[in-house]
């Protein structure tokens, strides 16, 4: 090959053509790449844009099938719930029925009891209010719980009374005087709400214990022989609540109501378990197959198209490769890759075109500022 230095204007010309060819084959592989990367985007949304259609149907049709069966099976549920309540309300009457009839002749024995103490009484002068369980409490307490009571009141009518009498006196009826604010004044107050308490006690106790002695104790033995029965009658209602034997209710037909909403729900429960696994089994990949064969041909084209746009940016960038090694091979390893530019390669056909230069050493050395232009040089 002949130096390429000594060739003419049309050398770098041809250059020139090879690089703008690069740069145009460059530009559209940018444009190529740019393209596929929009394809390979919407192929991404759309197979979402699938999955998300699938996952959300057969996730409503499932819903729709369970919401369809939890509908029946609360029905049932409702169903159940009110025949076990007519049954226990039915087992209660007749609970409280059987009570009555069990403890009737204890009742009526407290009944004549409280009779014969109100008689008694009565014919004996003795005051009414002296049968009040009040009244034996702060008179002739028996037991753990009168004991623990006349404690109460005892502590009530010397503590807690003269207290509250001290605070009438001092916040309402005297409230702002002197006397009200007196050290001794609480004292007093207290001291003589106690000997008010006690004087009545005492008193109430000489009227009707001591006056009474026989009637009021007698009285006490009645009253324990009702406490008695009540604690009987107590056990009794007790031992009936807990009999599970419910024969003797007559509750068979409730029984036979809430065992057939039973198997109602039973058999719905089975019916939507069944309709669950056909539903996995098989309506859920009929969902699938169906949503696959109205989206997946959109999709499949988009993935072809991309492929397309994917193969003919491979098959520019081959030419780019070729294109390139030809320009490095048949020209920037002579002139150089800074002068194999398409600006600087016209800026020197420009020059030896418009000089009339005749080969690429000198045009190269007008460029470079190693030589003046021609058009510069002075007439001899």
């Amino acid at each position: 090959m002949d130096n390429i230095f000594d060739q003419g204007v049309d050398f770098l010309i041809q250059a020139r053509n090879e690089v703008v060819q690069c740069s145009q084959l460059e530009q559209q592989q940018r444009q190529l790449q740019e393209q596929e990367e929009k394809m390979r985007k919407s192929v991404v949304q759309e197979e979402k844009s699938i999955n998300d259609e699938i996952n959300t149907t057969v996730r409503k049709r499932k819903s729709e099938i369970e919401d369809t069966y939890d509908t029946q099976l609360d029905a049932s549920r409702k169903k159940v719930k009110r025949a076990q309540e007519q049954k226990d309300k039915k087992k209660s009457e007749r609970v409280g029925k059987r009570v009555d009839e069990e403890t009737a002749g204890i009742k009526e024995n407290s009944r004549q009891l409280r009779t014969e103490m109100k008689t008694m009484f009565k014919k004996n002068h003795v005051p009414s209010f002296c049968q009040s369980g009040i009244y034996y409490i702060l008179f002739m307490p028996k037991g753990i719980k009168e004991l623990l009571l006349l404690l109460l009141f005892i502590l009530i009518g010397l503590a807690g009374l003269p207290y509250g009498v001290f605070l009438l006196f001092t916040q309402v009826i005297l409230t702002g005087k002197e006397i009200a604010e007196a050290p001794y004044f609480m004292a007093l107050v207290i001291a003589i709400t106690i000997i008010v308490v006690m004087g009545i006690y005492f008193l109430l106790f000489n009227l009707t214990k001591v006056k009474h002695r026989d009637t009021i104790a007698e009285g006490r033995k009645i009253r324990n022989q009702i406490m008695a029965n009540e604690k009987n009658i107590r056990a009794i209602k007790n031992a009936i609540n807990k009999d599970k034997d419910e024969s003797q209710y007559g509750l068979g037909a409730y029984d036979d109501k809430i065992n057939q909403f039973q198997m109602e729900m039973d058999a719905i429960a089975k019916q939507k378990q069944d309709a669950l696994k056909e539903f996995e089994q098989d309506t859920k990949n009929t969902i699938i197959h169906e949503i696959n064969g109205r989206r997946l041909g959109k999709l499949e084209e988009m993935k072809q198209q991309k492929s397309a746009v994917e193969e003919e940016r491979n098959r520019i960038e081959e030419q780019i490769k070729e294109v390139s090694l030809g320009i490095t091979d048949k020209y920037a390893k002579y002139l150089g890759k800074n002068i194999c530019k398409e600006e600087v390669l016209n800026d020197i056909i420009n020059i030896m075109e418009t000089e009339q230069i005749a080969t690429v050493s000198e045009g190269l050395a007008i460029y470079k500022g190693e030589v003046p232009h021609k058009l510069q040089q002075p007439e001899e």
